[in-house]
């Protein structure tokens, strides 16, 4: 270690540690975010530049894992994060699990239809689609061709899917949308919760999420002696039956009926009619791991296909 190595100059003072070398590695010891591309941290936040610069170089198939939620109101008992929140954890989880490098761009999405409750902040469509280019585009620029794009918020899905198709062609990059699983028996029983009592918005669904995730930013308490406030009309939500034979048909009719705004037909900003309060953390955590490792294989076995002709550059 060189005299120049080890002279810290501070604010109001400088520190000469010439000659104590080995106080040196004692105090600051050496922190490989990237080794030979296998990665130790994964937020492209953390990374230095030049332990980006190693994982690009020596992955042999680099993939960008990016997450959006939103900034919107999540009942009375939720935080106003929840989404952004939570695509977080499962992103960071897929990465460590894939040797990926994870993007969260931005905090807020599109969340016009929340803005009759106070704390919810909406991006319009066309800012989080600008958002999500320009990250894509600014990465593809230094040499990524596979992006996931994972999404914790519903009112994201269409601009999402948009800028996946967009992004293909514009800066040639493949951008895959993973779903599911959507088979195993956690998975079908959170659908059948969700379908029978539309319970797409801080019910038990979520709120077993966020118990789960970050129970400190939750409070149970303002839910005593809960009710649903839904006022959608008993014909309405006589449709949420997925036993019903006209099940297919008769879902369809419900969202297309449904009001724009959660203020129309929510007093406190809880979607459906099951409980937050027969949250169950425990099953969401199953659940988490089902759909971790789901999206996690997903990549491994994407890394095994080589980049198509059309994407090359």
């Amino acid at each position: 270690m060189t005299n120049a190595m080890v002279i810290i100059k501070l604010d109001h003072a400088v520190l000469d540690f010439r000659g104590m070398g080995d106080v040196l590695s004692f105090y600051y010891p050496v922190l490989l975010m990237s080794e030979k591309g296998v990665l130790s941290k994964y937020w492209i936040t953390e990374l230095t530049r030049p332990a980006f610069e190693d994982w690009l170089e020596n992955e042999e198939n680099p993939v960008v894992v990016i997450g959006i939620g939103s900034i919107e109101q999540h009942g009375p008992h939720l935080p106003l994060g929840m989404d952004s929140l939570a695509v977080k954890a499962v992103i960071h989880k897929v990465a460590s699990r894939s040797n990926s490098v994870c993007v969260h761009p931005c905090w807020p999405g599109y969340s016009p239809h929340h803005m009759g409750f106070a704390g919810t902040i909406t991006f319009s469509w066309e800012t989080l689609m600008g958002v999500l280019m320009d990250t894509i585009g600014s990465l593809a620029y230094h040499g990524i061709k596979r992006f996931v794009l994972i999404n914790g918020h519903g009112g994201n899905t269409n601009t999402m899917n948009l800028v996946a198709q967009v992004a293909k062609r514009e800066f040639g990059v493949m951008v895959a949308v993973p779903s599911g699983p959507s088979s195993t028996k956690l998975a079908k029983k959170a659908t059948e919760i969700s379908q029978r009592y539309w319970d797409v918005h801080s019910g038990t669904n979520e709120t077993g999420a966020a118990l789960a995730l970050f129970p400190e930013l939750v409070e149970m308490w303002r839910l005593e002696d809960w009710k649903p406030s839904n006022n959608m009309s008993k014909k309405l939500k006589e449709m949420r039956d997925p036993d019903r034979k006209d099940w297919e048909l008769v879902s369809q009719v419900f969202g297309a009926s449904a009001e724009p705004d959660t203020d129309d037909f929510s007093e406190d900003g809880v979607y459906g009619w099951g409980s937050p309060l027969d949250a169950d953390p425990e099953e969401y955590k199953a659940r988490l791991e089902e759909r971790v490792e789901f999206i996690a294989e997903f990549i491994r076995r994407w890394k095994e296909i080589p980049v198509p002709p059309a994407f090359r550059d």
